[in-house]
């Protein structure tokens, strides 16, 4: 382990052992996630990235030989303090919802290794040493491939429901029923709702109809009253006709009277 880094190649060396540190940090890791996942595609996933986190060891090892160097074990607290706050939070966690929390967990441990495979291909080429920038970048790509595996399982579980069953599965039969009862009550209130409102339009078409018969056919009930009224007989003409007559005839008898007289 170096005390004191004077140049740039110690530098790169030094970075080299914590990626080293951080591949043999980060498989321990692995084991004890792929025991606390629940689905078993996690734990497939887990497996094969475990598989090549070995072979990741052994290109950093191969690269201190390139570079003519006795591997280097630095320090990687980065890695440690992953694997420290997952496993707290495991310890915390509900089963169902386990897989979330790896997956959490193993996503920012692929960013991580990322950036640094990133800097340490970035600084080979800068010393020359192509080979040895060549087998870091091929451990880049995978990590890239590991990282865009569980981010998509990360969206998938994210989307579908955190928890390893059905949503309602496990719900108790009261909550199941009191969720029927207030879809129940929504469709029913927007059921009275919607017939108002048929209601209403019903009551204001009629409306308008009968504005519009009027409009377009006048009421004659009054002429025609007036009309009756203007040609009927009124009943006290009828009696004075009647009286008249009875006056002229009783006058014809009594001047038929006074002729025989003569």
């Amino acid at each position: 382990m170096f005390e004191r880094l004077n140049s740039p190649e110690e530098i790169f060396s030094y970075k080299l052992g914590a990626a080293l540190t951080m591949e043999k940090d980060t498989l321990a890791m692995l084991g004890r996630l792929e025991e606390a996942a629940q689905r078993e595609e996690l734990k497939q996933l887990l497996r094969e990235h475990a598989a090549e986190t070995r072979e990741q060891i052994e290109v950093i090892e191969q690269c201190f030989a390139l570079l003519g160097e006795e591997v280097d074990d630095s320090p990687c607290p980065v890695t440690k303090a992953l694997a420290a706050e997952a496993e707290t939070v495991l310890k915390k966690t509900d089963d169902s919802l386990v897989d979330a929390v790896i997956l959490s967990g193993a996503l920012e441990t692929e960013y991580h290794e990322q950036a640094v495979y990133e800097t340490l291909v970035l600084h080979a080429r800068a010393r020359g040493a192509e080979r040895v920038a060549t087998l870091l970048e091929t451990s880049l790509g995978v990590e890239r491939t590991a990282g865009s595996r569980v981010k998509a399982m990360a969206e998938r579980i994210a989307v579908t429901g955190v928890a390893t069953t059905p949503r309602d599965q496990g719900m108790s039969s009261g909550v199941k029923a009191g969720l029927a009862a207030g879809v129940a009550a929504t469709v029913g209130a927007a059921a009275a709702a919607a017939s108002k409102v048929a209601d209403n339009k019903g009551k204001e078409e009629a409306r308008e109809a009968a504005a519009e018969s009027l409009r377009t056919q006048p009421a004659t009930t009054t002429s025609t009253t007036t009309t009756t009224s203007s040609t009927a007989t009124p009943v006290g003409a009828e009696l004075n006709d009647a009286a008249l007559e009875e006056r002229t005839a009783a006058s014809d008898e009594r001047g038929g009277r006074h002729a025989a007289g003569s």
